[in-house]
């Protein structure tokens, strides 16, 4: 008995409630799950967050992991039966229905998961396309316009850090002199605050700002900032230089332009750090 008479025999005795799954859609969910998860990886490829990226090509491998056991299935029934202990007969004369209906079921559960895996690999595809800027400008920025209106809510709602929101401090105040959420907002310059989207102590919700995009440090009274591996990146512009962060921590001075992005783009939040003399920077 070949492979291709057995599918044709479960077909129509085996009672599968998802027989189709594997005649029409199993290749093509297999094709999609892995350029999803490729997909991701593209989207990922220039973030220095590696636990976020491990995270997400985790979540990205869920349909792959989902849809392979059926793939296998329609490519090798055989060898799959054999694993669950089904042996394959010489006829259909030597199939009982009992055994018929248990391969059935097997099948169709097979099938269950590589559809719930076809569905997440969709996902996985919408996240990637966000996540790397492939889709149409267009619909990046209705979604990014929904979320930062999102943010905009929850800020009024419960307001940044207290903390932050001192007029003075210290260490200096840091302005946000470009920026569509928060332009005019003043926030106090304190020890180990985060600034960010979300759960962060100084809240900048401009699409271009990553959820903990950069930190500040004070060290013996003299104030550090460090990018926490942001997606755009953090900047500070001094006397007409330009300097990248890279995960070091960099000393202010008063006068420095922070970039929250790109200086030279657009949609950058720009950033003044402002110390009075007696706060022991000039």
């Amino acid at each position: 008995m070949t492979e291709y008479e057995l599918w044709r025999y479960l077909e129509q005795y085996a009672q599968m409630s998802n027989a189709w799954w594997y005649s029409v859609a199993v290749l093509p969910a297999t094709i999609i799950s892995a350029c999803a998860y490729f997909l991701m990886w593209l989207a990922l490829r220039r973030t220095r967050q590696l636990p976020k990226m491990f995270l997400w090509l985790c979540v990205a491998s869920l349909p792959t992991i989902l849809v392979a056991p059926s793939f296998y299935v329609s490519t090798n029934l055989t060898d799959a039966l054999a694993r669950v202990g089904f042996g394959m007969p010489a006829s259909e004369q030597q199939i009982s229905r009992t055994v018929a209906l248990q391969i059935g079921a097997y099948l169709s559960q097979v099938a269950t998961l590589g559809i719930v895996g076809a569905s997440l690999a969709f996902v996985t595809l919408i996240a990637a396309i966000l996540v790397g800027g492939y889709a149409p400008p267009q619909v990046i920025q209705s979604i990014q316009s929904i979320s930062q209106s999102f943010s905009k809510a929850m800020t009024r709602a419960f307001g940044p850090s207290r903390e932050a929101r001192v007029a003075n401090s210290k260490y200096g105040v840091l302005t946000v002199t470009r920026g569509g959420a928060q332009q005019g907002a003043k926030f106090s310059v304190i020890n180990s605050a985060i600034i960010g989207k979300v759960e962060a102590h100084i809240v900048v919700t401009d699409p271009v700002v990553s959820r903990k995009h950069a930190r500040l440090e004070v060290k013996n009274d003299t104030v550090f900032l460090v990018d926490l591996g942001s997606t755009n990146g953090t900047f500070v512009k001094r006397s007409g230089r330009e300097f990248e962060l890279n995960g070091d921590p960099f000393e202010l001075r008063h006068g420095d332009y922070i970039y929250l992005g790109v200086p030279s783009e657009p949609e950058s939040v720009e950033l003044i750090y402002e110390r009075s003399p007696a706060g022991g920077q000039s």
